[in-house]
């Protein structure tokens, strides 16, 4: 039977922090975050973002691909094994999380200075992370994923967007252990400054999200 997360673990903080820092280091946990995702369904999620992935790998056998925020590194089933694959997270829990079929490289880091060379991904994916990171953050770190992204190669951004007049999804943003969520115009226009849009999707789970698949802007 799977170890049950200790309450150490999940809140290992002075209990002076407020309610919601409490709860979002609880759901931040890298086994309760795999359940809070499946529940939230992540299966929909996935059945828009794997034939964009597919589409990548079709047409380069091998490559490397760079998840930016990868938690459990649920992602890198839609990748074929012959695929380098680093799972990038500032959660230094994320390495006690059991081995999978398919190798992963983790590495403990934060979004706005990855701890990769330049030119390193044939695609970065940043996968429900932007709500996590601050004004001051968030360009820096679509410009850290254009850097470690090759000429040519893929940036897959999805996310959840803030609506105002969806109150089921304020509900859920209340709850998450992000505090930034944006509007998908917010998000479109920052990520126009570093990549070239190719393809943007949009559908409805608990938010309304986006699905961006972009190149890097030639030179």
């Amino acid at each position: 039977m799977e170890d049950v997360p200790k309450l150490a673990d999940l809140h290992p903080y002075p209990l002076r922090m407020s309610f919601r820092d409490v709860l979002g280091r609880i759901v931040s946990h890298p086994r309760v975050n795999e359940f809070q995702t499946r529940l939230l369904g992540r299966s929909r999620v996935e059945a828009h973002l794997n034939p964009v992935a597919a589409r990548t790998f079709a047409a380069l056998p091998i490559g490397t691909v760079v998840d930016i925020g990868g938690g459990t590194a649920r992602s890198r089933s839609m990748w074929p094994a012959e695929w380098t694959y680093y799972s990038i997270d500032p959660d230094a829990r994320v390495l006690e999380v059991e081995p999978t079929e398919k190798p992963i490289e983790r590495l403990v880091g934060d979004a706005s200075a990855l701890p990769l060379p330049d030119n390193t991904a044939d695609v970065v994916l940043m996968q429900c992370v932007s709500h996590h990171l601050n004004d001051s953050i968030w360009p820096v770190s679509l410009a850290e994923a254009n850097r470690v992204l090759k000429p040519g190669g893929s940036f897959i951004f999805l996310d959840g967007v803030w609506r105002k007049r969806r109150w089921f999804s304020r509900v859920f943003w209340k709850l998450d252990a992000g505090h930034f969520p944006r509007t998908s115009e917010q998000l479109e226009s920052a990520i126009a400054k570093e990549f070239q849009v190719i393809e943007t999707d949009r559908f409805n789970v608990v938010h309304h999200s986006i699905l961006v698949t972009a190149l890097p802007i030639p030179e």
